[in-house]
């Protein structure tokens, strides 16, 4: 059981890219929200002129083998996190949108089983259990 926790994978709750560029400056808060499918995770900044909050986003890399880098070639793949800064006026519409470069990377995770680890964890512990035991 112990070995099997390692198959948990923690991640906060995101957008995707495609997703955030659909945003477009002067949409309410709740359009924001509809179109990402998430709720800002963290604020930022509150003024008297409005309120900046941070959302989300995981971006695509290409993976590729080191000496085959071409601009087409390799397999798309989920990559790192990014956050975005979100200003909104007073009354709720969108000001400006930015990567949030200077935000600290302490992204709170939820936790979900990851099924590439247990299906690893299986093929390799079952023809070792049935091995163990049919030397018996």
């Amino acid at each position: 059981m112990l070995l099997f926790s390692s198959c948990i994978v923690r991640s906060p709750k995101y957008s995707t890219l495609e997703q955030v560029n659909t945003l477009k400056v002067g949409m309410t808060r709740a359009a924001v929200e509809e179109t990402l499918g998430i709720e800002p995770y963290n604020i930022k900044e509150v003024t008297d002129s409005g309120n900046t909050y941070i959302y989300v986003y995981r971006v695509k890399v290409r993976q590729t083998i080191g000496f085959s880098t071409q601009p087409t070639n390799g397999k798309e793949a989920i990559g790192k996190y990014m956050q975005m800064a979100v200003s909104y006026t007073k009354d709720e519409r969108v000001r400006s949108m930015e990567s949030c470069i200077l935000c600290p990377d302490n992204l709170v995770t939820t936790s979900r089983i990851d099924v590439d680890k247990v299906l690893l964890f299986v093929t390799v512990t079952l023809p070792v259990l049935l091995v163990f035991f049919g030397l018996k």
